[in-house]
């Protein structure tokens, strides 16, 4: 009697995933980088979100902020997060970024990027610590490697790529070049603010159950998250 109640659970379970699973698409941006790039530029990204035909955009800009006017999220984020409003009215767009605790449930100040954020006043220690600067000078040629590709190819290109490769190679590099000076905090707070995303997507998929979601993201975050969220592969 045990048994079939187990293979009854079971079978439940299965039908659940079956029917509660949304359809999730991840995708790379590029951010100014659609600028330059003919095969993956604006237009393009734009057409392939029309083609999915989601039901819920996810972009990378806080929560707090998803509601603000053009002006302010032009001043913080990419131009392609929050255009997704304006180029798809009909769609329900969702926020999953995140910039630390500190800023958690406040608007970003005027000054913000220059003067209070946390992981700038870090990034900018670093790059003013010759040591640290010349360790960490050693890692650039994975990102330089990924420029033309970032820069040239389309999205289908950029996916079958090493890119992803490159980027880990990069954060690893970086990480074993830090790791126990100061600077390390650089390298966690990337960390926790990939955690921070994943934790946010999660709980955005968990809570649009049978919606066909689409999540943009940076390519840097892509290759984290990627691994992460499982999704429907694109094309």
């Amino acid at each position: 009697m045990n048994k079939i109640i187990i293979l009854f659970s079971a079978i439940a379970l299965l039908h659940s995933c079956k029917t509660n699973n949304p359809k999730v698409y991840l995708l790379p941006t590029i951010h100014k980088l659609h600028q330059v790039n003919p095969q993956y530029g604006y237009d393009q990204l734009r057409e392939i979100v029309a083609e999915l035909k989601p039901e819920v955009i996810a972009v990378e800009i806080r929560s707090e902020d998803i509601s603000r006017d053009s002006l302010y999220l032009k001043k913080n984020y990419p131009y392609e997060m929050w255009m997704m409003k304006q180029w798809f009215p009909t769609t329900r767009i969702e926020a999953f970024d995140w910039l630390g605790s500190d800023i958690e449930g406040k608007a970003i100040p005027e000054n913000y990027w220059k003067e209070i954020s946390a992981i700038k006043k870090y990034e900018k220690a670093l790059n003013e610590d010759p040591v640290y600067l010349d360790r960490k000078s050693k890692c650039s040629h994975f990102n330089e490697e990924r420029l033309p590709i970032l820069k040239t190819k389309s999205l289908s290109e950029i996916l079958k790529s090493n890119d992803g490769e490159l980027t880990e190679k990069f954060y690893s590099c970086l990480a074993e070049s830090l790791r126990g000076s100061v600077h390390q905090r650089v390298v966690d707070f990337y960390e926790r603010r990939n955690l921070e995303l994943q934790k946010k997507l999660q709980k955005l998929i968990d809570s649009n159950r049978n919606k066909k979601i689409l999540i943009l993201t940076g390519d840097d975050h892509f290759h984290f998250l990627k691994d992460k969220i499982p999704h429907q592969v694109w094309p």
